[in-house]
């Protein structure tokens, strides 16, 4: 009993760590914190999806495998959104109660989700992916609130993203409060994959006979997967808390190889889910493909209204392809790069009070999905994302943005007369804004394109 509590409080001490770092990660633009969502199964399937990297199969593999093994554990360990919901349910207004196991919902939410990414859309995951979630509660709510505190930060505050922040954060409340983990057993599509992983999983929970069917386990646990009655513990479900060991006064719980037993499903009612199955994922896809379509005409329809961040190559595919996590936003030094609002689909960039920095690539080092693609320094110095356009009227040549130019297109002749050279020009930003006359506009480009 001891040794069960002892390993429920290192698991409640390992998920604050983490959920501080993840904190951090998006309140500073130290790149340090941000490499931890590289471990992060959302990012790495949705990364898989947009372009193949042998490093990132091998890590989401490495999830998989130990939820095969273990269950669930990175729900409530390693997720920063499911951590956040632990800690949040220590206001819950409700005791637990059996949950139905919601198998055809949330399959078909999987399904959809995944369809529309592999094949181009990641509104899905814009949505539902608990990590893009918590990057919108941390960097739209918290951010601000931490970079008042400390006074550290240039934040560009807007109504729209806050709203934008607020829905999400104020529906997983209402979740967790009401229904405990709702989101990560019958909405969460990374949770649905854990959740199949674990539910045939090597070692999995199970109530042996030395239970007295006292409740204890059933009243904490937050999913609702412990079902006292017949002494049955939902492991699909489970998420691996593991309050119920913790408060037990029989030991009665513990982790063993089970066999099948004969109330398992029947080889006729195993067909029928895998034909039911089958007809989800195809209907994902066939809706993904059908986005695709829709959306991208209609992206390609709409003007370019902004700068995009380096790597990003063009609107239409960044619209398409970025999550909105924010941690680019995050991680920017200068402040440039804002979250989407109402009149932006996707992040973008605004030099209205800074410059994007020449000697920086933190947004493409700590892009988890590849909406940025990843870029050495010296290929992003070499990346234009933009172009000078000077107003001659009100120039007067005072060579300030001469100065400033890191990229040396822009220098004045012998009459002091402005002259720029567009073949140079990367588009930071830093003459736009250290122009006293404002007489010069960086102005978005169709394609990112290398110089």
């Amino acid at each position: 009993m001891k040794k069960n509590k002892i390993v429920y409080v290192l698991r409640l001490f390992v998920s604050a760590i983490i959920l501080i770092c993840c904190f951090l990660a998006f309140t500073t633009t130290f790149s340090y914190f941000a490499k931890f969502f590289s471990l992060q199964l959302g990012p790495q399937i949705a990364s898989l999806a947009i372009s193949f990297s042998v490093t990132v199969l091998i890590s989401a593999l490495v999830i998989l495998i130990l939820t095969f093994l273990f269950g669930r554990f990175y729900c409530s360990v390693i997720c920063p959104l499911g951590i956040l919901q632990n800690f949040i349910n220590f206001f819950s207004l409700k005791n637990s109660k059996n949950y139905k196991n919601m198998i055809k919902t949330r399959y078909t939410i999987a399904a959809i989700v995944f369809g529309a990414l592999f094949f181009g859309w990641a509104v899905g995951f814009k949505i539902l992916d608990p990590y893009t979630n918590f990057g919108l509660i941390a960097s739209s709510i918290f951010t601000p609130l931490f970079s008042l505190i400390t006074k550290s930060a240039d934040y560009k505050f807007t109504a729209s993203t806050l709203i934008i922040s607020l829905i999400p954060f104020i529906i997983l409340i209402f979740l967790v409060l009401f229904k405990r983990r709702f989101f990560c057993t019958a909405i969460c599509p990374v949770g649905t994959v854990l959740g199949l992983t674990s539910k045939y999983g090597l070692f999995r929970l199970n109530l042996n006979d030395t239970c007295i069917k006292c409740g204890a386990c059933f009243r904490g646990c937050p999913t609702g997967s412990i079902n006292i009655k017949d002494k049955k513990i939902d492991n699909e479900l489970c998420i691996r808390c593991l309050k119920c060991l913790s408060v037990c006064p029989k030991q009665a719980i513990s982790f063993a190889i089970l066999q099948k037993s004969k109330e398992e499903k029947s080889f006729i009612q195993s067909r029928r889910n895998f034909i039911l199955g089958s007809m989800l994922v195809i209907s994902g896809v066939a809706v993904g493909v059908g986005s695709v379509i829709v959306k991208g005409k209609n992206i390609l329809k709409n003007k370019i209204r902004a700068i995009l961040p380096p790597g990003a190559k063009n609107y239409a595919r960044l619209s398409l392809k970025c999550t909105s996590c924010q941690l680019c936003v995050a991680v920017c030094p200068n402040k440039v790069i804002h979250p989407r609002d109402f009149n932006h689909s996707t992040i973008y960039m605004d030099y209205s009070k800074n410059h994007c920095k020449y000697d920086c690539n933190n947004c493409s080092k700590v892009c988890p999905t590849g909406a940025l693609e990843k870029i050495s320094l010296e290929q992003k110095q070499k990346l234009r994302i933009g172009m000078a356009k000077i107003n001659r009227e009100l120039c007067i040549g005072c060579g300030i943005c001469v100065f400033k130019c890191p990229a040396k297109a822009l220098s004045l002749d012998e009459k002091r007369v402005l002259q720029f050279d567009g073949s140079k020009c990367i588009g930071c930003g830093a003459c736009q804004v250290n122009c006293p006359q404002k007489a010069i506009e960086i102005v978005a480009l169709m394609e990112q394109a290398t110089i």
